[in-house]
């Protein structure tokens, strides 16, 4: 098994670049509209954007998004499942197949009963999800580091929902808002960024873990109800950096007088 990331998906509508791109058009549009934008002026910007962008080298595969998504779910079963660990909650290594006890095999089955079990773990290997030691597999974190083409994909369905929920937001649907918090701040310096990236990253971490961790208690609670795809991200954006930015001065309110009214000599 080589370790470049085939996948093989079985089971999932195989849908349409068109439809999977017109989604993130109509979502963004709807957004840009709601706020004030005119669907005119879009439409003539998003044409002159793209007449500047050459054509992709490959085709898109919206197979792909899915699959490259449920990856890390094999992970954190593997993580979780008290087959797949040893005394000290540490996963062991799994055999690819086993008669008796637990498997590689049997764990993905487990986890994606529509997946094709071998591609998984190839799959897995490329992303450097899973290394092989003697025969045996061992996970190499909690969490899969995607990058290049699969990273890419990976974004997109983050960004994908993110779009859901702001249009779903302000749609003024009667259905209850999602959540969509976010925290900024005008004036953070550039020289704490990379020590703030850090504690975010860490206690990020930690805060998906449990509600990944919450999601996997549910998905054994109810084995034959309808089942909806659930995901929570956290992500950090920064805005250009403005040079020689201090303090806010607060700005003095004018407060206007009114004129004196002239007395009229008696």
């Amino acid at each position: 098994m080589s370790g470049k990331a085939r996948p093989k998906v079985h089971g999932r509508p195989a849908g349409a670049g068109a439809s999977y791109s017109g989604e993130f058009l109509r979502r963004i549009a709807r957004i840009l509209v709601h706020a004030g934008h005119s669907p005119k002026a879009l439409s003539r910007e998003f044409r002159e954007i793209c007449a500047r962008l050459p054509e992709p080298a490959r085709r898109w595969d919206p197979k792909q998004l899915a699959y490259f998504a449920d990856l890390g779910h094999v992970i954190a079963h593997w993580h979780a499942d008290p087959q797949c660990l040893d005394s000290r909650g540490a996963p062991i290594p799994l055999p690819l197949r086993a008669r008796r006890g637990p498997s590689l095999w049997a764990l993905i089955k487990r986890v994606l009963p529509a997946e094709d079990p071998a591609a998984v773990a190839e799959s897995l290997l490329g992303t450097r999800g899973i290394r092989r030691t003697r025969g045996l597999y061992v996970p190499t974190g909690r969490y899969l580091t995607y990058s290049g083409v699969i990273g890419e994909t990976h974004g997109l369905t983050a960004l994908r929902g993110m779009l859901r929920t702001v249009e779903h937001n302000t749609s003024g649907s009667k259905r209850a808002a999602l959540l969509e918090r976010v925290a900024m701040n005008p004036s953070f310096p550039v020289s704490a960024l990379s020590a703030f990236h850090r504690r975010v990253k860490t206690r990020a971490t930690d805060l998906l873990w449990n509600f990944d961790g919450d999601m996997r208690r549910q998905e054994r609670s109810d084995v034959r109800g309808p089942r909806v795809r659930l995901g929570i991200g956290i992500f950090v954006f920064e805005e250009p950096i403005v040079e020689n930015r201090g303090p806010r001065t607060p700005r003095t309110r004018a407060v206007a007088v009114p004129a004196r009214r002239k007395r009229r000599a008696t």
